[in-house]
């Protein structure tokens, strides 16, 4: 046992000498050589620096703070995607020290942390007037903002900070309040009268405020008092979800002709309904026998969507050329010596300081497989679409008799390639599936369900569970709206799917009339990165 403990040690040293400098005094960990490295260095070492001396009590407060708030202010804009690198712990070291050392950029640090409770009563401590009651509403501390509040201060704070907690009878005074100062407290009262059922005087509300919004606002009272012609005129004259509303209504109300001129004046506007609209528009003026129409929609079709009615789309642009990084030389000898995370923060530090880099440096955060990074720095351009994973994708999509370049593309939108990815909703891995669904797929295998951060786990079971996702939509479709179907199914759910499918008839018709939106988005997403792979090797 000695002998192998004295084998460890002169294996860690032999590493450690490996290490470039000047990451091997961050191995040795001399405070010191640290402190010296954090005052005088430069980069991301000297950051790691400062922040490994963060503890010494020793050292000068204010010293240690000026590290503190570096390093979390990298962290934070940075945004990297990896266990150990989260802003949140550091921005509360730096918060404590700041304030401490009585930094006026104490209450700033502790705005980050916000709405625990903590950081309230601190910026209570630090903070006074208009710059606290702001920092508490856009922190979402609104229970703290109302109890901080004097009687008549700031009543558009007061308002949304009670509609926010679904207060909204008692918000109504306060929205009078703003609106007697600015029109636009208008919208807000008619809002919350009409969270209230109260529609009549929520209608003199938005009516003392004529924008696109409150013309919406009056769509929604006059649908829900089953007025449709009404609203279907306020909502033409709307937002684009007012558009997609009213397109709706008049599809259901057989106005098929005037539905298909609001898809094509909807699919001309910048939206998230864009492509949507452009997608219905071809297919009613296809069953209207509108060659032009239908000639005019399809141009208008750019997205993913377009590939349901045969419609190619360009491959994304290549990325401009770039000279070889000159970090690329620091980030290989760091990952042969084992420190991949040094590896990457080399790389996120060139890329933090030189955004404009990103063609050079990209490469290198998938090689140290930072995909989500990679793909946000590159985004909208070729680089954007990494083959991650490719022997494992390629092999379990062939397996399932899949097109690779589809598992790819839901890779893609499900997790960026980030294998320790979690939703909000506690969907998990490269795949992203919740618990229930992941012991189904295991069923499926006849296994006991597999570590769902394990990369090539997850893509074995995302490429089983999309088998099988096609194999069922083959059974209420034609061959080929069993893909959309799918894809569909595998964000909202296969029995959601195919209800709707039920209930509207045909494919075309649930895409446009199903009762969620993220499916709908989600497909459309899932198609454009089906898109880009199938244009690029």
């Amino acid at each position: 046992m000695g002998r192998l403990v004295l084998f460890l040690l002169l294996l860690s040293a032999c590493r450690g000498q490996e290490l470039p400098p000047p990451f091997h005094l961050l191995e040795g960990g001399d405070p010191r050589a640290l402190r010296d490295l954090a005052l005088r260095g430069e980069g991301y070492p000297s950051l790691l620096a400062g922040a490994a001396l963060l503890e010494r009590e020793g050292l000068p407060l204010p010293e240690r703070a000026e590290y503190a708030w570096r390093y979390a202010l990298f962290l934070e804009e940075v945004g990297a995607h990896e266990p150990g690198w989260e802003a949140r712990p550091f921005w509360r070291k730096a918060a404590l020290l700041l304030e401490e050392a009585q930094d006026p950029r104490a209450f700033s640090a502790w705005t980050r942390l916000l709405p625990e409770g903590e950081a309230v009563s601190a910026l209570l401590r630090l903070g006074s007037g208009e710059s606290l009651y702001e920092a508490l509403f856009r922190g979402r501390a609104y229970q703290a903002l109302l109890e901080v509040l004097p009687q008549g201060a700031r009543p558009d704070l007061r308002a949304q900070a009670l509609y926010r907690l679904g207060r909204y009878r008692e918000a109504l005074p306060h929205y009078q309040a703003w609106a007697s100062e600015d029109p636009r407290g208008f919208l807000g009262l008619g809002w919350a009268l009409f969270q209230l059922g109260r529609l009549e005087e929520a209608e003199a509300a938005f009516l003392r405020y004529p924008t696109p919004e409150s013309r919406y606002a009056l769509g929604r009272i006059r649908e829900r008092q089953g007025r449709p012609e009404e609203a279907v005129a306020l909502y033409g004259e709307s937002t684009p979800e007012g558009l997609w509303r009213a397109t709706a209504l008049l599809e259901r109300g057989g106005k098929v002709e005037e539905a298909l001129a609001l898809y094509l004046k909807l699919a001309q506007r910048q939206s998230p309904y864009q492509d949507d609209a452009a997608l219905r528009a071809h297919v009613l003026a296809g069953r209207l026998g509108l060659a032009e129409a239908k000639a005019q929609a399809l141009a208008l079709l750019k997205g993913g969507l377009g590939l349901l009615v045969g419609k190619a789309k360009p491959p994304p642009p290549p990325p401009p050329e770039a000279p070889p990084s000159p970090e690329a030389s620091l980030f290989q000898a760091l990952l042969e010596a084992g420190r991949g995370e040094w590896a990457r923060g080399v790389v996120r530090h060139a890329l933090w300081v030189r955004p404009w880099d990103w063609p050079a440096l990209v490469p290198l955060l998938y090689q140290g497989g930072a995909y989500r990074e990679g793909i946000r720095a590159s985004w909208p351009s070729a680089l954007a679409y990494p083959r991650a994973y490719r022997a494992w994708v390629e092999g379990y999509a062939a397996r399932e008799g899949l097109e690779p370049d589809l598992l790819f593309a839901l890779l893609h939108v499900e997790s960026r390639f980030d294998p320790l990815a979690v939703s909000p909703t506690g969907a998990k891995g490269l795949g992203q599936f919740i618990g229930s669904t992941w012991r189904d797929v295991a069923r499926m295998l006849g296994e006991a369900p597999g570590d769902p951060f394990d990369p090539e786990t997850s893509i074995r079971y995302t490429a089983r569970y999309l088998r099988w996702l096609v194999d069922r939509c083959r059974t209420a479709l034609p061959e080929e709206g069993a893909v959309a179907c799918a894809v569909t199914a595998y964000n909202g759910g296969i029995g959601y799917t195919l209800r709707g499918l039920q209930k509207e008839g045909d494919l075309w018709a649930f895409l446009r009339f199903q009762e969620r939106d993220e499916p709908r988005e989600y497909l459309a997403q899932v198609l454009e990165a089906y898109a880009a792979y199938r244009q690029l090797p």
